[in-house]
């Protein structure tokens, strides 16, 4: 791969950007080349300094804005792009033409240095304008094109631009400018005089294209480049794409070696015509087959129609027997029903019986019920009313002691209040009074504390016998409790074994049930079950020995059938090979016959059409019977036909010849140059400096073509002659030419320009032979080339077609003659006759088997039927008398189960009782345990009492006491007493202070006030109570009157709780009376006297008995039920079982389609059960049906088949489909196709073979194709796979350092779905081509992508690259989104780095991607676009390391950005006032410095100074005096 290493314009450019002769140096900048080749000498035998490297990877072209940047690239895309539509950035056609003046002869030479090899190569272009003067006409305008290898003798520098060139070194051409001819003399002498230089010069741009791609310059590259540069600084717009497939078609299209689709579009073309056809054919052979298929269908559905009549006949005859026997059961049924009616209507009337005495009872119950619970009600009203009054007396009692405080407190306060006004009274006396008080208080309180402690004592001994009694009450009623918790449990005890028992009976029965012993719809008594057990064995026994009968007599006619069926099967045999032999013969002379029918070539020689299946001689087809007649003249037409194609072949290729003769006359492109004598003069005349053109170009440049035949005609010698353009120089050529002495052969005319385009004045008197028009007008030359080249190849495929039918007849005749002598006239009759005896033979061999068979599937049918009757009869016998056995012990089961039942209700009434009476003598116990210890607890208290009065009493000092006899007074209080003996001994102490007894006077007569007070809010019975209370033991002290209280407290919440619960057991009382009590009346029923109730007691007692005689009637009445229930069941069981006889049998003669009428013999009736008549009659309904189904859906498959034929012929995607065979089937009645059914399948099956084989041939040649397609878009997915790996990056790039900047993804297709899928492709893309009568040879890039979008399926492909930025963030976005996400300068950056991958994906492609390099790249001015330095470091990382060579211009001196390149070439643009013009010429080229390589032999370097810095000390300034 090449590089651009320096670039020479040359007197080209438009006024305002000329170039005179400037040359862009890139050279001296890269790395050094890696293999170099030996080093070219220089021009004058020099050799070159150091070693040979590569130009610069990255440089910039700047040039200001306007000054003719884009006129250079346009100038150097000119070179690497030939053609006027390819301009650079999109400009008109003639803007190149405008870069020329009239007197220019401009040069465009890029030289390029190989990155490997460092060789040199140059490619160039030259233009001016014919004639040397500005026109319109862009056939004025001349250019050509030309490549040569530097090295001695010609380089870049030494182009022969000029007459002289400069060898001072400045590079400058000197003298005059050379023309277009002298130029390419100038080359053509030296690349004659130096062979190494490979001088080519071409002057068509597809050539020049060809050229630049052997050369290893891809200039494909250079049209994505310049729609690339289509705006200055816009490279993204090649890449801005909206969705992924559009880029991945951007990129195939790009790599993609275009003569690969071209074969594969030219291949798909050659078959094109067939391969539209392939559907046609589909649908006729898809057609054939599946009529084929439906027509043995029919035949087959037609076949079975008749065995399965057979069978329902069978089967109706076998119903209508079963049919007769039912009606005879029924018969037997309704006599049993007449017998059993009496015997119901006396088990009615027991059970009327039965419900009139349980109905007496529940009435004496129910009275019962009420007249206990209204004694329980009265007893519980009185006991709640009694607890109800002790609850007032002990709240009475609890208040009066709460209240004895206050009394007391107000007892003590008066008499404080009377001693202290006494005192008062008495202070002035002696103490003797007070000391006579204090004993008077102290005698009274002794005596009061003696008698309160007797009093108290006597309490006490009275509490202490009352919780004695209390304890024995409590005892008697927790053994009562015991004894009735006993007798409960076990009364539960012996209820639960009574239930286990029921329970087992219960499971006894389920047994009996799940067994079948017993109906599970009604309790059947079991010996009655037992009894019939015993009947149904006897009647099985009989009807086994009726099944065995009929089994014997069943079995001697399966016998004789079988053997009549086994004589008829071999008969059948024997006429179906007959058959089969006959029709195989047929059908292979048919079969060649047909094959040879369905020729078009013999069809049309007698004006027919083909044979097709079921082809009728009539509508106009070529039938096998036609051909057969036909033969011999078929033979000699065919003989005609080949003569005369032989001939017509010969005259074409005859004419072929002559049309390639002419268009080797007229060559390929151009103008012919002319003859050899004329240019030999020509160039003679160039050497002399003397200006001439052969005639004949001048001509076609300088001369109107409207004057081309006059001039022609006038003056033929001098057109085909010599035109000296100087007319000055006439002479000078005369006398060179005589001077020569060239001796032509033929005759030169020499001329000057003015003679040859004079005016014409009079007629010549010769004509001419008309000349090859592309001597001199091109666009006549290439119509005519044209319209040669089209009429050739419209007779070359002539020629192929007649060649192709010419052997096509030739083979066709051999065939015919082959058949003919194999199969002479008749012998296609008489093999059809003999066919068609054999199928009448074997048909009628195949009725007879068949009903031969019918016969013995029902005799072994019926031999089966009576076995499996036999062995269920006996299996039915065997399970009655198991049945008897199992149920002869539950039957006393059974009848006990009544008792027990009872006793165990008994038992759990007599738990509930012994329950209640446990309940209330526990309650009893508990109650007197709770007044025992009320009492034990006052008893202690007052003892506690007695020891307190007593000590209290002996505290008393007997000094105190006054010997008085007691006074018959009211006793007073104790605490009164103990307050007074107080105030005594305080007024004793403090007789004689009359201001303390004011003060105490005081504060007595306060205390007196508050008690008055508190004692006013109490209720008088209250007050009188508690005055009672003080006198009493209890309320002597303190703790006392405590006690006292507590106990009148717990003594309200006992009676308040058990005045709860007595007002909970009223209320349920009450209610019970109220749900017992009789709707109206008085009662519910007399009572007679010894069941009328005294007590609670009494009534519970009678309620038991009743209630136990009320079960007793209602299991009586269940009894009484059950046993009309049996015979109810039995009853109804036989009317039902006769309805059901009869329904059965009805439904049987329902099923029958014909009715006979009853030959009035007797008929054994059914001894079978109803279940087993059920079955049967189901089974023989269900054979009916089955047969009738069966036929049924016979003769639906017969009418299915047929419309389906008939919709199979109707379907629209058969509407291509033409044969007479399915127009036939199309008309003819559904009902009427079996009768053809068995001929046409005969004829369809050679016509199916023939279009298989066909199809066959055309599949290979698809499949060839879509495996060329399959080729082809594989090695474009492994194109993708590889741009993607192409794309990795560098190292030192961050984050990005080794990622894959493109990334595409898809996902891959087996085998079989790509070739499916390319199949479809192929298909839609053949179908297009043919219906719209294109060519697909020019359309193979887009085959290709079509089936890259097919094989990488629905999904699509995902292209994601990553996205530009400062630090480099692995960050994908994707392609489509580019022009969204990303900034101006990052998409710029992107799509550089796009093109870089795709131009490394064409040299991968192209087998170089072992050189690291991938072409240049010239973009315009994209620094004003992306000057960020991390986006240019980003460019050149990713340039180098898939190495695109970058060339850059730009108008922005940034130095920043300039600074990132490693070259950098300033161009200025100066004007020249004399002229108005201005030139373009380079100021400087910007490069590194490089180092200097070491000296081998010198010392060893291990650092190198890379810059530095001088001070300049300023000179000192003497000091001034």
């Amino acid at each position: 791969m090449y590089e651009l290493n320096r670039v020479r314009l040359y007197s080209i450019g438009p006024a305002g950007a000329r170039y005179a002769d400037t040359v862009l140096d890139l050279r001296g900048v890269g790395e050094p080349v890696a293999d170099p080749a030996p080093q070219q000498i220089g021009l004058f035998g020099e050799d070159t300094d150091g070693p040979v490297r590569r130009p610069a990877p990255a440089g910039v072209l700047f040039l200001e804005n306007g000054g003719g940047k884009s006129v250079l690239l346009k100038l150097i895309f000119s070179v690497m792009l030939p053609g006027h539509r390819n301009t650079l950035g999109g400009a008109s056609a003639g803007v190149l033409r405008k870069f020329l003046l009239s007197d220019d002869c401009g040069h465009v030479a890029l030289e390029w240095q190989h990155t490997v090899t460092g060789e040199l190569i140059v490619v160039g272009k030259v233009s001016e304008w014919r004639g040397r003067q500005v026109s319109s006409d862009p056939r004025k305008f001349a250019e050509t094109w030309y490549s040569f290898r530097p090295g001695p003798g010609l380089t870049l520098d030494s182009l022969p631009v000029a007459e002289r060139v400069s060898l001072a070194g400045d590079q400058k051409a000197r003298g005059r400018r050379r023309t277009m001819k002298g130029f390419r003399d100038a080359l053509t002498e030296a690349g004659k005089a130096h062979p190494h230089l490979d001088l080519v010069f071409e002057d068509g741009h597809d050539r020049w294209t060809e050229h630049l791609g052997e050369l290893g310059l891809d200039p494909e590259l250079f049209r994505y480049q310049r729609e690339m540069n289509a705006d200055e600084g816009e490279a993204a717009g090649l890449f801005a794409v909206k969705q992924d497939k559009d880029f991945t078609d951007l990129l195939l299209r790009a790599v993609t070696d275009t003569r690969d689709t071209d074969g594969l579009a030219d291949l798909v073309h050659g078959f094109a015509a067939k391969l539209g056809l392939r559907a046609e054919l589909t649908a006729e052979r898809d057609f054939t087959a599946g009529s084929l298929d439906l027509l043995e269908r029919i035949v087959d559905a037609t076949t079975a129609r008749e065995a399965v009549r057979e069978a329902h006949r069978t089967a109706e005859r076998r119903a209508r027997r079963l049919a007769h026997a039912l009606t005879s059961r029924a018969a037997a049924e309704r006599d049993r029903a007449e017998d059993l009616a009496i015997e119901v209507a006396a088990a009615a009337s027991a059970v009327t019986a039965a419900e009139s005495d349980r109905t007496r009872h529940s009435l004496i119950a129910d009275e019962l019920t009420h007249r206990h619970a209204t004694l329980s009600l009265a007893a519980a009203t009185a006991e709640a009313a009694a607890l109800r009054r002790e609850l007032i007396d002990a709240r009475t009692l609890h208040s009066a002691w709460q209240a004895a405080e206050a009394v007391l407190r107000q007892r003590a306060a008066a008499d404080r209040v009377a001693r202290v006004a006494a005192a008062i009274r008495e202070a002035e006396l002696d103490a003797a009074p007070a000391l006579a008080a204090r004993a008077r208080a102290a005698t009274a309180l002794a005596r009061a504390l003696e008698a309160a402690a007797a009093a108290a004592e006597a309490r006490a001994d009275t509490e202490e016998q009352r919780a004695s009694e209390l304890q024995e009450d409590g005892g008697k009623a927790q053994s009562a409790a015991t004894e009735a918790a006993t007798a409960a449990q076990k009364a539960r005890s012996e209820a639960e074994h009574l239930r286990q028992r029921l329970a087992e009976v219960e499971q006894e029965t389920e047994a009996a049930v799940e067994a079948g012993f017993i109906d599970a719809d009604g309790d059947v008594d079991p010996a009655r079950a037992a009894l019939h057990a015993a009947d149904v064995e006897k009647a099985a026994a009989a009807a086994l020995a009726q099944a065995r009968t009929a089994a014997e007599a069943s079995a001697a006619r399966l016998r004789e059938a079988a053997a009549a069926t086994s004589r008829a099967e071999l008969a059948a045999e024997r006429a179906g090979d007959a058959r089969k032999a006959a029709a195989q013969s047929l059908a292979a002379e048919q079969r060649t016959a047909a094959l040879l029918a369905t020729e078009q070539r013999l069809a049309d020689l007698l004006s027919l059409t083909p044979y097709q299946e079921d082809a009728e001689e009539d509508a106009g087809f070529l039938t096998p019977a036609v051909l057969d007649r036909n033969a011999e003249y078929l033979r000699e037409l065919l003989d005609e036909a080949i003569a005369t194609a032989e001939r017509t072949l010969f005259d074409l290729r005859t004419a072929a010849a002559d049309d390639s003769r002419i268009l080797a006359a007229l060559g390929d492109g151009g103008l012919l140059p002319p003859g050899p004598d004329v240019l030999a003069t020509v160039e003679y005349l160039a050497e002399h400096g003397i200006p001439a053109l052969p005639g004949w170009r001048y001509l076609a440049q300088s001369v109107d073509p409207t004057d081309h035949e006059a001039i022609l005609a006038a003056r033929p010698e001098l057109v085909d002659g010599v035109v000296v353009t100087d007319p000055s120089s006439l002479e000078r050529a005369r006398e060179a030419l005589q001077a020569a002495a060239l001796l032509p052969r033929s005759t030169v005319a020499v001329g000057a320009a003015a003679s040859l385009i004079a005016p014409i004045t009079d007629e010549p008197a010769f004509f001419l032979v008309p000349p090859n028009p592309a001597m001199h007008d091109e666009s006549a030359a290439d119509g005519e080339r044209r319209e040669l080249r089209a009429r050739a190849a419209a007779r070359e495929e002539h020629i192929r077609e007649l060649a192709g039918r010419l052997g096509a007849d030739r083979a066709l005749a051999a065939r015919l003659a082959s058949w003919h002598a194999s199969c002479p006239p008749g012998t296609l009759a008489e093999l059809a006759a003999a066919a068609e005896a054999a199928r009448e033979h074997a048909e009628q061999a195949a009725a007879a088997l068949a009903t031969l068979r019918a016969d013995h599937d029902e005799a072994e049918t019926d031999h089966a039927a009576a076995a499996s009757a036999h062995e269920e009869h006996r299996e039915a016998a065997q399970r009655a008398r198991r049945r008897a056995d199992a149920l002869s012990g539950l039957a006393f089961r059974l009848r006990e189960r009544a008792n027990w039942a009872r006793r165990q209700r008994e038992l759990a009434e007599d738990a509930a009782e012994c329950d209640r009476r446990q309940a209330v003598c526990a309650e009893r116990a508990r109650t007197c345990d709770e007044d025992r210890r009320a009492a034990q607890r006052a008893a202690d208290d007052a003892r506690r009492t007695v020891r307190a009065l007593r000590a209290e009493r002996a505290e008393i000092p007997a000094a105190e006491q006054a010997d008085e006899p007691a006074e018959q007074t009211a006793p007073a209080a104790l605490p009164a007493l103990r307050e007074a003996y107080r105030a005594a001994s305080q007024l004793y102490e403090k007789v004689g202070v009359g201001a303390d007894l004011r003060a105490e006077q005081a504060r007595a007569e306060g205390d007196e006030a508050a008690a008055a007070a508190e004692l006013d809010r109490l209720t008088n019975k209250v007050r009188t109570r508690a005055e009672e209370l003080l006198g009493s033991p209890d309320g002597a002290d303190g703790p006392a009157r405590q006690a006292a209280a507590a106990r009148a407290e717990e003594l309200v919440a006992t009676i308040e709780a058990r005045s709860a619960t007595a007002s909970e057991q009223l209320g349920r009382l009450r209610g019970e009376a109220e749900r017992s009590a009789p709707a109206d009346g008085e009662a519910h029923t007399e009572l007679p006297e010894e069941l009328v109730p005294t007590d609670p007691e009494h009534a519970q007692t009678l309620l038991r008995t009743a209630t136990s005689r009320l079960a007793e009637c209602r299991e009586a009445v269940d009894a009484a039920r059950t046993a009309h229930a049996d015979l109810q069941r039995t009853f109804d069981t036989a009317q039902s079982a006769a309805a059901d006889f009869d329904e059965l049998a009805g439904q049987l003669r329902d099923g029958l389609r014909e009715q006979q009428e009853d030959d009035g013999q007797p008929v054994e009736p059914y001894l079978g059960s109803l279940p087993e008549a059920r079955n049967a009659s189901t089974d023989a309904r269900r054979g009916l049906r089955t047969a009738a189904g069966e036929l049924s859906s016979a003769e639906l498959a017969v009418r299915d088949a047929s419309d389906a034929l008939v919709r199979h012929a109707n379907a629209a995607r058969y509407e291509a489909v033409r044969t007479p065979a399915r127009q036939q089937i199309r008309e003819l009645p559904a009902s009427a196709l079996p009768e053809h059914a068995a001929a046409w399948a005969a004829a369809f099956a050679p016509r199916l073979r023939v279009l298989t084989d066909e199809l066959a041939q055309l599949e290979k040649n698809r499949g060839s194709i879509v495996d060329r397609l399959r080729g082809l878009v594989e090695s474009s997915l492994t194109t993708l796979r590889a741009a993607q790996r192409l794309s990795r990056l560098p190292e030192g790039l961050g984050e990005w350092s080794g990622q894959e900047f493109l990334r595409i993804r898809f996902e891959d297709p087996d085998h079989a779905t790509l070739v499916e899928r390319l199949g479809e492709v192929i298909d839609e893309a053949t179908r297009a081509a043919v219906k719209k009568n294109s060519d697909l040879r020019r359309d193979g890039m887009s085959l290709l992508l079509r089936g890259v979008a097919a094989a990488i399926g629905p999904k699509g492909v995902s292209v994601e690259i990553l996205k530009p930025d400062a630090v480099l963030r692995a960050e994908r976005v994707g392609v489509g989104q580019m022009s969204d996400v990303f900034s101006g300068g990052q998409l710029l950056t992107a799509a550089i780095a796009l093109y870089c991958t795709m131009a490394a994906l064409r040299a991968n492609d192209r087998g170089q991607s072992q050189l690291r390099h991938a072409g240049t790249l010239f973009l315009d001015n994209p620094i004003g676009r992306a000057n960020a330095t991390y986006l240019l470091e980003l460019q050149r990382a990713v340039a180098d390391a898939l190495g695109v060579q970058l060339i850059y211009t730009t108008g922005l001196f940034d130095t920043t950005a300039l600074a990132e390149f490693p070259l950098v070439i300033r161009l200025r643009n100066d004007a020249d006032l004399r002229a108005g013009l201005k030139y373009i010429s380079v100021e400087e080229h910007l490069r590194p410095g490089l180092p200097t390589p070491q000296d081998p032999d010198g010392p060893t370097i291990h650092g190198e100074i890379t810059a530095t810095r001088m001070f300049k000390r300023p000179a000192e300034v003497p000091a001034q005096p």
